[in-house]
Formats: C-alpha cells, structure tokens, sequence
C-alpha cells in the first residue's frame, strides 16, 4: 500500500485551498500531527491556530502539534503536515531523530504527508533547492532530504527568474525538479505527480522543461 505526498509551493490558504481539500478529505478527522519546527519555537502556537483555522472547517479536528524535543509519534497518525520555515533547521532535526527514514516507512505503509514551503522541500530529493531563499545556520552538510516525490527536488516559491537556477541544479544533480510557485500545488503516488492548481506545476529535467497543467499527471521517468 503506498500513501501520497501533498506538496504546496508556499503561499497562503486560498493559494493551497485546492491540496488542503483533498488532504482533509484523504484523513478524515485525524488524527493530524502538525510539525511547525521549521519556524521559531515562539511562532510555533500561531501556526497551529492558523492550522485549525484552515482543517478544522474541513472536518479535521483531533490535531497535535510537535515542537522537536522529543521523537514525534508515527503510530496512529492518519496524516502528517509539515510546515515552512527554515529549510535547513528542518532538515537538521529530521536527521537528529532519524526522520527522512521513518517518512519513507510511513509513506509506503499508506500513510499522508503533507509538505508546505520549506515541508515541501524536505520531501523532495535534496534541500539544496532552498540555497538561495535559506541561510544553513544549522550547519547542515547532507542536504539528502526525504526523496518521496518521485525522485525530483523541489524549488519552492519558483519565480521566472528562478528558471536558470533550477537548469543549472538539475544538470549539476542529475535529478528531475518540481518547480512549485506559491499558487502551485502537487499530489505525489508513487511514481505519478499531479498537478492541482490554481497554477501549473513546471517540470525541469536535464533535458528541458514543460508545464504540468492543473489536473495533468505525469510519470516519473517521462520527458520533461
């Protein structure tokens, strides 16, 4: 059984409007663990208010909230949200308690993962995209992240003057990129990306580009 990837490029509620309908539906009431621990510590409780205030008219009201100081609970746990913030501090704590490993079990047991701005990042195959929006003060060296959007990298906030940064990662890495811009969201199954809207989802590869139109799928290992 495997679960989905819901990636969201990092703009507000109505920008994601269209992937947090579809996340909500996909977990029922919950419970949805929500990790916020790209932020502050002292943002930590506003972004849980503006959370419920996003599900809890969708349903979605057994929330919890993790704050990093201790491993979070897999167990029981219908969906997982992992919000924006700093890239790097994100990726530090996920390799502290081992995360990208458990993300991976519990996204090919059936589990949901949501990932939003700096969350989205982490889920594709390296944070290295974020280089230019965060500073690494964590010190991170292994920029591996969580690779559960069928083998590309994602660029988060993609603007048009992004575009020969993002050539120039994808020649440098040889992976294949989401470019996500803050009205760009994305549902990952297995090898399968489809695109949500309101704005298309651009697909970079070493050998071009194209626009995945909002209700379009494509398949990991297809032309870009």
């Amino acid at each position: 059984m495997t679960g989905r990837v819901f990636l969201a490029g990092g703009g507000g509620a109505e920008a994601s409007k269209p992937l947090d309908e579809q996340f909500a539906h996909a977990i029922g009431a919950g419970p949805l663990a929500f990790w916020p621990v790209g932020a502050e510590p002292e943002r930590f409780a506003g972004a849980e208010e503006w959370l419920r205030d996003v599900y809890e008219p969708f349903g979605v009201r057994d929330i919890s909230t993790w704050t990093g100081d201790t491993p979070p609970a897999f167990a029981g746990v219908r969906g997982i949200y992992i919000g924006g913030g700093n890239t790097y501090r994100l990726l530090a704590l996920a390799q502290r308690f081992g995360l990208l490993d458990r993300l991976r079990e519990y996204v090919a047991a059936g589990g949901l993962v949501f990932g939003h701005s700096a969350g989205a990042a982490l889920l594709g195959a390296d944070i290295s995209t974020v280089a230019h929006l965060d500073r690494n003060d964590d010190k991170v060296v292994d920029t591996s992240g969580a690779d559960l959007a069928a083998g590309h990298a994602v660029f988060v906030h993609h603007a048009d003057g992004d575009l020969p940064r993002e050539a120039v990662w994808t020649a440098t890495y040889r992976r294949p990129v989401l470019a996500l811009t803050a009205h760009a969201n994305a549902i990952v199954t297995g090898n399968a990306v489809t695109a949500l809207g309101p704005e298309p989802v651009l697909l970079v590869s070493p050998t071009g580009r194209r626009k995945l139109a909002p209700g379009s799928t494509s398949y990991a290992g297809s032309p870009a």
